[in-house]
């Protein structure tokens, strides 16, 4: 039985009969209201989708999300709707979330704090009775967010070195120099589309939906997803062992090269996930999710739909208000920002130094290095020279205008990875600079065409701050920001290179011409 719906001689309310179609109507407005005021990180998202193989799962999650709660239909139905205003503390914190990693562009924070929104909504519209009941699919949601590319890297390495080993044990004469493997038949890089993050990513998102749904045992559910996680691995492994030793048998006359390389990859994968759904269903309970809990659940299946709750109007109305004012209140706080760096900007040209002590330059750079930085405000190279030593000085500037841009992101590396230059050593190192103290940077050492080696010393520099600190340079960013410091941050990279080049000139060549610059660099005049 319905209550029936009162009201106050002003005309507001008292009382309104809330139930499923309201508070599915309401939860209905509010998310699209969020994807509309949210919605750079939402096209962000899905520009993500649908331009890398690695995330473009994340589309498919909301509709399995959906069908996830779908499952549940019945036992949902059986609850009734109520709100719950201590919901609005986590859409609080998610907005502030959002707002500070607009603030200085994070899209990882961004993405995370956009979809952590749906699960804050469903918790202040449902409450936290109903919100707990579709925890997993809530929780599932954020597989939507494109996120995992710190694997990238490790998994490479991992995938190089079991291959390797594998090519070992078999007999074949291979050697390794980074991610670069040579045979006597071919050359090969493990590149990022070898590392099986795509692979292993796509199949824990599948691996969670088959265990939710055939497993009720926590220990069944968790040692399926143990599985779910080592077999893409190994699988990947043998994949990239495959590649290569068929260039071994053929003598590179088939190396799997271009299509055939992603043809064989998919293949792959689509083994993978056969062999795994198939080693689950040995055991899988014997009804699964829609047998197990229905037969629980029959009784209070039978059972009638609870009665709407009765709620006071004006308290559904101050948590509408709060919703929309805080939702609000992010989009605004954004362009607020970007409008206060914007005035206070400093539009000074960004110029090399120049008049160095004991070096002559800056010349134009016509090398083939340059750091693997993208979508830079602001990029200069130069060329020293001192006594037949030449170095390169590389500068790239991000403003933190908000557009898009980022100084501190996965796909920005000192080197590429292609087969120009070959990382072959990483390390962090000190040296002291110009004001006599000890700077840190990170030190790389690649390997280039005709057997080359080049030196790079590169760090970051945000206001007078010099710091290799991925994370520092975030939070100064924010500080940068918030303060309405409109200097932004500075990629510094230092290099030099020769066929017979020894480390120790090297490091010695780099740190002289590290104390004869002016610190910190910034806007600088030609004067230096």
């Amino acid at each position: 039985m319905n209550v029936p719906r009162k009201v106050s001689h002003s005309g507001f309310p008292v009382q309104l009969s809330y139930g499923w179609v309201l508070a599915l109507t309401l939860l209905t407005l509010l998310t699209l209201l969020t994807l509309w005021l949210l919605w750079p990180s939402a096209l962000s998202m899905a520009h993500i989708w649908l331009n890398s193989q690695t995330y473009a799962h994340g589309m498919f999650i909301p509709a399995l999300a959906l069908f996830l709660v779908w499952t549940r239909r019945e036992e949902l139905a059986r609850q009734s709707p109520e709100p719950w205003a201590w919901g609005l503390v986590w859409i609080a914190v998610a907005t502030l979330a959002w707002i500070l990693a607009r603030g200085v562009d994070v899209k990882t924070v961004q993405h995370f704090a956009l979809v952590a929104m749906l699960p804050g909504l469903v918790l202040t519209l449902l409450g936290p009775r109903l919100a707990w009941s579709m925890v997993f699919p809530l929780a599932y949601l954020f597989f939507a967010v494109p996120f995992g590319d710190f694997l990238i890297e490790p998994m490479m390495g991992y995938t190089a070195r079991i291959s390797v080993l594998l090519l070992k044990l078999t007999g074949v004469p291979v050697y390794m120099d980074g991610f670069y493997i040579s045979i006597p038949a071919a050359d090969f890089v493990v590149v990022e589309a070898c590392s099986g993050v795509r692979y292993l990513i796509a199949s824990v998102a599948l691996g969670l939906v088959y265990a939710y749904l055939n497993y009720d045992s926590l220990w069944r559910r968790l040692a399926f997803m143990a599985l779910a996680i080592a077999l893409p691995i190994l699988a990947n492994v043998l994949r990239v062992y495959t590649i290569i030793m068929t260039a071994h048998i053929t003598d590179g006359r088939i190396t799997l090269a271009g299509h055939g390389h992603i043809v064989v990859g998919w293949v792959f994968f689509g083994v993978v996930m056969f062999l795994l759904f198939w080693l689950g269903s040995f055991w899988a309970d014997r009804h699964g999710l829609s047998g197990a809990r229905g037969a629980a659940g029959q009784a209070e299946a039978a059972a009638a739909t609870p009665p709407s709750r009765p709620v006071k109007g004006a308290n559904l109305a101050l948590i509408l208000l709060a919703l929309v004012a805080m939702l609000g209140s992010a989009r605004g706080t954004e362009v607020l920002l970007q409008h206060r760096a914007q005035r206070t900007l400093s539009e000074a040209p960004l110029l090399l130094p120049s008049a160095l002590p004991g070096w002559q330059g800056p010349e134009d750079v016509s090398g083939t290095w340059r750091p693997a930085y993208h979508d830079a405000d602001a990029e200069l190279a130069g060329f020293y020279r001192d006594n037949g030593a030449e170095v390169e000085l590389h500068l790239l500037h991000y403003r933190n205008r908000g557009r898009g841009t980022e100084l501190i992101s996965w796909r920005n590396q000192i080197h590429a990875r292609d087969e120009t230059w070959r990382r072959s050593a990483e390390t962090t190192r000190q040296v002291t600079g110009t004001t006599g103290r000890a700077q840190t940077l990170q030190e790389t050492l690649v390997r280039g065409p005709g057997g080359r080696l080049r030196l790079i010393w590169h760090w970051y520099q945000i206001g007078d701050r010099a710091t290799i600190d991925r994370v520092e340079v975030k939070l100064r960013e924010l500080q940068m920001v918030l303060v309405g410091d409109g200097r932004g941050a500075l990629l510094v990279a230092l290099s030099t290179e020769g066929d017979e080049l020894t480390l120790d000139t090297a490091r010695q060549r780099l740190e002289r011409f590290l104390r004869a610059l002016p610190q910190p660099l910034g806007h600088l005049d030609h004067d230096g």
